[in-house]
């Protein structure tokens, strides 16, 4: 018994220590005491100075409440030392020493070493270091003004949450959101809602991620888009340099230039505002838009040199090119457009499909003439072929070098030049076969119609003959380098990512005869 009534009293003493350790102590020229008409309260007038632990007040009068520990400060303004980083001023504030609690309404500043606070009304808690604000509030720092209509401000770990109208303004970029995060010391925004950032040159909007507002650098993170004059950025996240005008694009990263009118597509994206290099990987495809057929091309990379106007310069396509449109179809492993001179120049096994005719040669050149113009430049074992009788016998031209001329998307005339080859096959109007022409050469010249062999015209005397079907032996219905490459034809956008076209010329069999 006796020892459980020592425990009982060290308990109580220890207790009692505690409590009178939370008293609140002040100093004053003058203090009031009318315990009959004014019970439990100190009137305390002129230089006020009151204590708990850490924290400092001065004021110029205050109510002081001993046995509920906590006193009403007044002053112009009153001054609430923290610590020795922080100070909090307000004309009034009610100071709550059993929950270290400061309620600070009229004029309200909170300062620490990197930023300064102005509200109308803050409660800040001194045991868990955090201010926070329920009406409208700026907050400074360094370069950034920050304003919202409520907010909490951690002041040990110099975050700051700010929900409502938010707005943020620095040098560089003005900011608008309902919620977001900011850290005063190293002065980067978190986004945690929709934000929308608005610059003299671009505009962003973004859901996550974050804004380095001292070194200029942002990362966005879901449903990202970047706008500009004249085009739009989409990605499931954006890295942006500022200062270099520099981005790098993961997921799903669309780019639109309306002015230019292309639209690039990929996983991985490189892209320089003010002109250089971009670059584009990872199901990579470029949209040339145009309003009766659009064409599309795909590589695994996709290169493009732009001026510091956005202008393209060069366009460029890597490893397993293949591009669609109606009227046009392509393959080849490697592609280059020189943009000012409008050529287009297709490397390493190209081919290309128009209508019912398959083109290819060592390598192929377009050569845009006008809107409607286009030259097309077999360089070097140029041929031709024709698909008939369902994929089994084939047209053929063949030559050291084929010049094709191409009006609205259709081609209309081939030049063969040197060492001209041809089989054709002669139909009457029922389309029954009359004979075929074995022809050799030195040029000649080709017209077609709806994308189909009309005439052949020689220049000279061919060395040639007229075969009867029956007399012509099928292997020699082939000319030699025929390949008939159908299979890596895209049929569909879609298929401009499938089956690629190898770098080097396959050995291909010719066609089982089917007679």
């Amino acid at each position: 018994m006796r020892l459980r009534l020592l425990l009982i009293g060290s308990l109580l003493l220890l207790s009692l220590g505690a409590v009178a350790q939370k008293k609140i102590v002040y100093r004053a020229d003058w203090a009031y005491h009318d315990e009959e008409n004014f019970p439990g309260i100190e009137k305390l007038v002129g230089n006020v100075i009151f204590k708990q632990d850490n924290t400092i007040g001065y004021c110029d009068s205050a109510y002081n409440y001993p046995r509920d520990n906590y006193l009403i400060a007044f002053g112009s303004p009153v001054k609430i030392r923290i610590n020795d980083s922080l100070t909090l001023y307000g004309d009034q504030v009610v100071y709550e020493g059993n929950s270290k609690l400061s309620n600070i309404s009229g004029n309200v500043i909170l300062k620490d070493n990197q930023s300064a606070l102005y509200t109308n009304i803050l409660k800040y808690d001194s045991e868990r270091d955090v201010g926070y604000y329920p009406v409208w509030g700026k907050m400074i720092n360094q370069q950034d003004t920050l304003t919202s209509d409520q907010g909490y401000y951690y002041t040990k770990t110099k975050m700051v949450l700010l929900n409502g109208d938010v707005k943020l303004v620095n040098n560089s970029y003005t900011m608008r959101c309902d919620s977001l995060r900011y850290h005063t010391e190293d002065e980067i925004v978190y986004f945690v809602s929709r934000t929308e950032l608005v610059s003299e040159h671009n505009r962003i909007i973004t859901h996550s991620g974050w804004y380095d507002t001292h070194n200029d650098q942002t990362k966005l993170v879901d449903s990202v888009e970047f706008y500009n004059d004249n085009q739009k950025l989409t990605g499931d996240t954006i890295f942006y340099d500022k200062n270099i005008e520099f981005g790098i694009g993961r997921g799903n990263v669309v780019m639109v230039d309306t002015a230019q009118g292309y639209i690039v597509k990929g996983e991985y994206v490189e892209y320089n505002e003010m002109g250089g290099l971009s670059w584009v990987t990872d199901q990579a495809m470029l949209v040339l838009i145009n309003k009766e057929d659009s064409l599309f091309v795909h590589g695994d990379t996709l290169r493009m040199l732009i001026d510091t106007l956005q202008n393209p310069i060069e366009m460029h396509a890597f490893n397993k090119v293949k591009f669609f449109s109606e009227d046009l179809q392509g393959a080849c492993d490697s592609m280059a457009y020189i943009v000012p001179d409008s050529v287009l120049t297709m490397y390493y096994n190209p081919v290309i499909w128009s209508g019912e005719n398959q083109l290819t040669a060592d390598t192929i050149r377009f050569t845009i003439l006008d809107s409607i113009h286009t030259r097309l430049d077999l360089l070097k074992s140029g041929f031709i072929l024709t698909a008939l009788f369902d994929n089994t016998e084939f047209n053929q031209i063949k030559g050291a070098s084929i010049v094709g001329y191409i009006t609205d998307n259709q081609l209309e005339r081939v030049d063969v030049i040197n060492n001209a080859e041809a089989i054709y096959y002669i139909m009457d109007e029922d389309t029954a076969l009359i004979g075929i022409n074995v022809s050799f050469t030195t040029e000649m010249v080709l017209k077609f119609q709806d994308n189909k062999i009309a005439q052949i015209l020689f220049y000279d005397s061919p060395d040639g003959k007229i075969y009867a079907d029956k007399d012509l032996p099928w292997d020699d219905r082939f000319l030699k380098d025929f390949r008939f490459l159908d299979f890596y034809r895209p049929k569909s956008i879609e298929d401009i990512f499938k089956d690629p076209m190898p770098r080097e010329k396959e050995t291909k069999k010719l066609p089982v005869d089917s007679k």
